[in-house]
């Protein structure tokens, strides 16, 4: 294994913005699949499949804000991250969202959730006698999937869920923010899909492939998928959320390490207290075509049942030597 060969790899295929069913993912499939063939497997195909998919909305980006009485906005969420120096020239870059996110403007009282998961929304109701039906949840990143956070907000009668990364579970004391270190930058929000039905596959053909044969759900009809707004935030903007929360002061393992006080709600106080929050959030869902690289190096004893040939030898020390690090094959 040599590192140089691995980090220049990486690079090459992470550099640019490659969304599922966007061109450059393809552009990026495609390439795997000429550097396999140069590697020495003896065929490539490209399979492809038309899956649902979400993408944000480029003329209407997600965001949080707060209002006053008035309904006037306060306070905005970033539309994006600070651009890390060396990426200036890339174009695309992909705001923060939620995938599957429903749409929807939502503006009411915010309530902080510790981590969103069964216990949490237990506690809150049965030692804290707060209900959180028709609320906007704060929720922070960890302990469970993103999406099952989305479902128990969903369970207790949530409007609207908002994430954020606090810096107590996604940095180490006494590293640095990237671009200077390893740590989550106040900037920086976790992407990812919140499709609540791990291992299914595509949402309207769950547990089956995704060609033109295989019959679809109706959207309307597809187990997992949430039907409240839900988006990501950096912990810088989730800062301006919580700092002027009412409410109780929560168990001490409800507090992360940011300067606030962690009070649950519902809704600010002080003179904060007429003030809401609202959720704009805008991300569309389509079915969107998708490919699979798939490689093959036929056995040369015993096809079928996977040898150790000195094919497979072969392609595998060129594989090392070019920093590969995965690939799907199938024996024939």
């Amino acid at each position: 294994m040599q590192p140089d060969q691995i980090r220049q790899h990486l690079w090459k295929f992470t550099r640019l913005p490659h969304l599922a069913g966007t061109e450059q993912n393809l552009r990026y499939a495609e390439q795997i699949g000429k550097e396999w063939l140069e590697f020495g497997l003896d065929t490539v195909e490209m399979v492809p499949y038309d899956v649902l998919l979400s993408y944000p909305n480029k003329s209407q980006p997600n965001y949080i804000s707060i209002v006053d009485q008035f309904g006037s906005e306060v306070f905005n969420t970033s539309l994006a991250e600070p651009v890390p120096e060396g990426y200036e020239d890339v174009s695309n870059i992909v705001p923060p969202y939620s995938a599957f996110s429903a749409k929807g403007q939502p503006e009411g009282d915010l309530v902080y959730v510790n981590y969103g998961r069964t216990e949490d929304f237990s506690q809150l109701e049965k030692d804290m006698g707060i209900n959180v039906t028709g609320k906007i949840v704060i929720i922070r990143y960890g302990k469970i999937f993103r999406g099952n956070k989305v479902t128990n907000a969903m369970l207790a009668g949530a409007k609207g869920v908002i994430l954020f990364s606090d810096p107590a579970d996604y940095c180490a004391v006494g590293v640095q923010s990237y671009p200077h270190g390893w740590n989550l930058p106040g900037g920086g929000a976790q992407r990812g899909n919140i499709f609540n039905m791990n291992g299914a596959g595509d949402p309207l053909t769950p547990g089956y492939p995704a060609k033109e044969y295989t019959y679809r759900s109706n959207l309307e009809n597809v187990v997992g998928l949430p039907n409240i707004p839900v988006h990501p935030i950096g912990y810088n903007d989730a800062i301006h959320l919580l700092k002027n929360m009412g409410g109780q002061i929560p168990p001490n393992n409800w507090k992360g390490t940011l300067d606030v006080s962690y009070r649950i709600g519902p809704g600010f106080t002080g003179d904060f207290k007429s003030q809401k929050v609202r959720m704009n959030i805008h991300t569309n869902n389509q079915v969107t075509r998708i490919h699979n690289v798939i490689g093959r190096i036929r056995g040369a004893l015993e096809p079928g049942t996977a040898p150790q040939s000195n094919r497979l030898q072969s392609f595998m020390k060129r594989s090392e030597r070019s920093g590969v690090y995965g690939l799907t094959m199938s024996w024939m």
